[in-house]
């Protein structure tokens, strides 16, 4: 890192429901990620309607937990949590979960979730 201390800052405001997320952004908390999991399941659901056209037989119907599926989702989602913040701290990397702002050009002003 050519001699140089980094910090990564990521803060999200939560949301009006208080919802919060961890380290990597939109896409892997709360869009893409989730997003195609949720798709997958939809996929499968059809994968299993269809095999029963093509001769797979089941002892019972299936069926869907939707909490199920949600706590997979989440853990999933906090398993590339924790890969990013490992990775981070592998490059010695200093991770803050704390709101950012630059108050000069080269002072920050860090601000965690309980605004200190």
């Amino acid at each position: 890192m050519l001699g140089r201390k980094v910090m990564v800052l990521d803060y999200v405001v939560p949301t009006p429901k208080g919802t919060t997320w961890g380290l990597g952004g939109t896409c892997v908390n709360v869009g893409c990620i989730p997003k195609k999991l949720m798709h997958q399941t939809a996929l499968l659901s059809t994968a299993i309607q269809d095999a029963r056209k093509f001769g797979w037989e089941f002892d019972e119907s299936v069926k869907h937990n939707w909490e199920e599926m949600k706590t997979a989702v989440n853990n999933y989602i906090g398993s590339l949590n924790w890969g990013y913040r490992v990775s981070l701290r592998d490059k010695k990397v200093n991770y803050v979960n704390s709101y950012a702002e630059f108050v000069e050009p080269h002072k920050i002003k860090a601000t965690n979730k309980r605004g200190k």
